[in-house]
């Protein structure tokens, strides 16, 4: 291992986790000191939040506080071998804020990666788009006649409305894959990501998330899921090179021996894309740290003209 990867490990961080907690395998100390094993400098245990109704995959209600003492055992154990944070995936659902505030925000996380998994309403009839292929077909065909355009763009705009709710919460807080309803979407089989409408709604989502100050994730976990990519596109990374948005590099491991799977993959692309920096957790926030090697030294990129920003080579 070169001197250049192990100084670029040693900055990241694997934030974006989960364990036995929701619909992980695994006990989070056994993804804390994987993590460790890794090179790592951070840890942080992400699990799906609970949610207001019945679902599979989320930790019930019941054990939020259980999951967080353990994350606190597992940082005082590990005390000295990499810090292990607390934090939580919300699933966002408009109307919830009462709820987000009295379960999650008096419990004190250090961080939340803020996703989107659900369509139609909170209360009436919810819809998990990325649950299966067939799920997805099903819904845009009873819903939308077959037309994916309606539930792109609603998955957006929820993105849009899920970032002003966030922001004010004063807890550090990234977008989790961002663009993850282009799962099913492989070859552009369901909608075409090089149409006007498309870059627009997007464009319209990066300048949501730049304004309320978050960051995105690259989620290398899509180089093993149909769509075969990270999400966001590269084109979309592009897009928050030029923004200034800032990054951070994530696994989405639900297993302890993927909790850094991709990242080399994935840092090489934060490259490549024009990204300079990320972020790491630091002291109850974010603090950005270079990405430099032996091989891409020197300073950031400056700061694009608008005509620049303007541009979309997807």
């Amino acid at each position: 291992m070169s001197s250049s990867h192990r100084d670029w490990r040693s900055l990241s961080s694997s934030l974006h986790t989960h364990s036995e907690f929701c619909d992980g395998h695994g006990r989070i100390e056994e993804y804390a000191r994987a993590a460790a094993q890794a090179g790592l400098g951070a840890f942080g245990a992400s699990g799906h939040a609970p949610l207001p109704f019945a679902c599979d995959y989320a930790m019930p209600l019941a054990v939020l506080d259980t999951y967080r003492a353990e994350i606190a055992r597992v940082r005082d154990e590990l005390e000295g071998t990499i810090p292990v944070y607390a934090g939580l995936e919300l699933d966002y659902l408009p109307g919830l804020a009462d709820f987000y505030a009295r379960e999650f925000l008096t419990r004190r996380f250090d961080y939340f990666v803020a996703s989107v998994h659900y369509l139609g309403e909170p209360g009436t009839d919810p819809w998990a788009y990325d649950e299966s292929e067939e799920r997805f077909v099903h819904e845009i065909t009873v819903r939308h006649g077959g037309d994916a355009r309606p539930a792109v763009e609603d998955y957006y705009r929820r993105v849009q409305r899920m970032v002003q709710d966030v922001a004010p919460w004063d807890v550090p807080t990234f977008v989790g894959h961002l663009d993850r309803i282009a799962l099913w979407n492989r070859d552009d089989r369901y909608f075409p990501t090089d149409s006007q409408w498309y870059r627009q709604i997007v464009d319209d989502t990066l300048d949501a998330i730049r304004r309320a100050g978050l960051a995105v994730e690259l989620n290398t976990s899509g180089w093993w899921k149909p769509i075969g990519r990270p999400n966001p596109s590269a084109a979309i990374l592009e897009r928050c090179a030029l923004l200034r948005i800032p990054s951070i590099l994530s696994a989405d491991a639900h297993r302890p021996e993927h909790v850094a799977r991709g990242f080399d993959r994935g840092f090489r692309l934060l490259l490549d894309v024009g990204i300079r920096e990320m972020i790491v957790p630091s002291n109850g926030g974010w603090q950005r740290v270079p990405l430099a090697t032996k091989e891409t030294s020197g300073p950031l990129a400056p700061r694009p003209s608008p005509a620049e920003e303007s541009q979309w080579n997807p």
